[in-house]
């Protein structure tokens, strides 16, 4: 029974195109999409990482380089500014801050060079490149 002058809000409802549940269940959709694809790119780059410092822990092979490839480091390029030991150590090499397991890039002029930090201790830090240790101590 409909009174004089009042209208159910179902006809009103039907009247529209789109509704405003059909709007809430788009953005309930375009919400869920953003955090699945958002997160599933943090997820795979985390176990990327996790995956490179497992490896490195284990002492897997790293993949093998040809020598004559690699660019020439020294530790005269590598400035180490601070290093803050603790539960995750941290060093500040060439004004990027690094951890433990982490990879650091040096651009030389004969092209760039990819060093793996191996250990952060007390005043130095170990990188590995290639086949070759690198010690660069703190300034």
């Amino acid at each position: 029974m409909l009174l004089p002058g009042r209208v159910r809000f179902s006809l009103i409802n039907m009247r529209a195109f789109v509704s405003f549940s059909h709007i809430g269940f788009m953005a309930g959709l375009a919400l869920f999409t953003a955090t699945v694809v958002g997160g599933s790119g943090y997820l795979i780059r985390e176990l990327h990482r996790q995956a490179g410092v497992a490896s490195a822990i284990v002492g897997l092979p790293s993949p093998a380089v040809d020598p004559s490839l690699l660019v020439p480091v020294s530790s005269d390029m590598l400035k180490v500014t601070s290093i803050a030991l603790g539960r995750t150590p941290v060093a500040i090499i060439n004004g990027v801050a690094i951890t433990q397991g982490g990879s650091l890039e040096v651009h030389t002029t004969n092209g760039i060079a990819d060093l793996r930090v191996i250990s952060i201790r007390d005043g130095v830090v170990q990188f590995k490149y290639g086949d070759q240790t690198i010690l660069a101590n703190l300034r």
